[in-house]
């Protein structure tokens, strides 16, 4: 905008004055326009109102805008989650595929054993061929969760008790006792009084 623009549109200077430009409203005597200023004042209050109203509509703009990205966000997510529940599922099945081959491998194998050890006997004597594979394999369970449990919480223990000596460690050589000399130091005291 130049200076004759802007002379025009907000009076002043050598642009148009209010006699010149109908659309400024009526011009008092002492030259001032009908607005109450000299001419340089800015525009009226349907200015502010416009202002207002771009500010309306620019706030309205960026709370779509806001709502899209949170939206867009929480579809996301929803998207993620559907994804993760179909694996799941998957997974659940293709577990349970799998548990089901091995259990009817391991059912053949066992049936065929016992059909093995009840054909050594004369007449053939499928059940005690059943009873014995039975008896192995049973035996072979407890003994296998017996030895399993002996072993993890030995293990357990042995971990824990590394621990707490490592930390006691480190209590005296940053205090110059631990935990267990500041009790008995405590005990002392109460002996004492």
């Amino acid at each position: 905008m130049d200076a004759n623009d802007r002379n025009a549109r907000f009076g002043g200077g050598q642009g148009a004055t209010a006699e010149q430009d109908p659309s400024r409203g009526p011009v008092h005597p002492a030259g001032h326009s009908a607005d109450g200023g000299d001419g340089t004042t800015p525009p009226p209050a349907a200015s502010a109102a416009e202002a207002l109203r771009g500010v309306r509509e620019k706030l309205a703009e960026l709370g779509e805008y806001a709502g899209y990205l949170v939206s867009a966000k929480l579809d996301g997510l929803k998207v993620t989650a559907r994804n993760l529940g179909v694996y799941a599922v998957l997974g659940i099945v293709g577990l349970i595929a799998l548990s089901t081959v091995v259990t009817t491998a391991v059912v053949m194998l066992l049936v065929g054993l016992a059909m093995a050890i009840g054909k050594a006997f004369d007449p053939d004597q499928y059940w005690v061929g059943a009873l014995i594979v039975s008896v192995v394999v049973l035996g072979g369970l407890a003994l296998g969760v017996i030895l399993g449990l002996r072993w993890l919480t030995n293990t357990s223990r042995s971990a824990l008790v590394r621990k707490y000596e490592e930390r006691q460690r480190q209590q005296r050589s940053r205090f110059g006792r631990d935990v267990r000399g500041r009790e008995a130091d405590a005990s002392d005291e109460v002996a004492r009084r």
